[in-house]
């Protein structure tokens, strides 16, 4: 593996952990959510992740759009709108289900890029 793909997917874990910590925070009512660095790493670490992928399909499979690829961000739009809507969410149960949500299509965005093909 290239170190391209090392780093991607390093700060792919990064961001799923970063997530469910600030989940976690988030239904704990937890003073540490509102942290400045709280706020803005997510931000920081996402836009590494987004460059990092766009340079390794480039590199990797010139810039081609195969299906698994186009699910794949499909999935990254609705995993970043379900994380958008879990921290934003008035209820309880609003706010667990688009949590659920952002944790299957995190999953899922996983599973394509391990397989590289689609599941249906």
């Amino acid at each position: 593996m290239t170190a391209l793909k090392h780093i991607h997917m390093t700060l792919a874990i990064i961001t799923i952990l970063g997530f469910l910590l600030r989940s976690f925070w988030l239904f704990r009512q937890s003073p540490s959510l509102n942290k400045k660095w709280v706020k803005i790493s997510p931000h920081v670490i996402d836009t590494f992740l987004l460059g990092t992928g766009i340079a390794y399909w480039a590199t990797y499979y010139g810039a081609v759009f195969q299906p698994w690829i186009i699910a794949k961000l499909i999935m990254i739009v609705l995993y970043i709108g379900f994380g958008i809507v879990t921290f934003k969410a008035n209820t309880k149960g609003l706010r667990a289900l688009v949590f659920t949500l952002a944790i299957v299509s995190f999953a899922t965005i996983l599973y394509l890029a391990r397989t590289k093909s689609l599941p249906w």
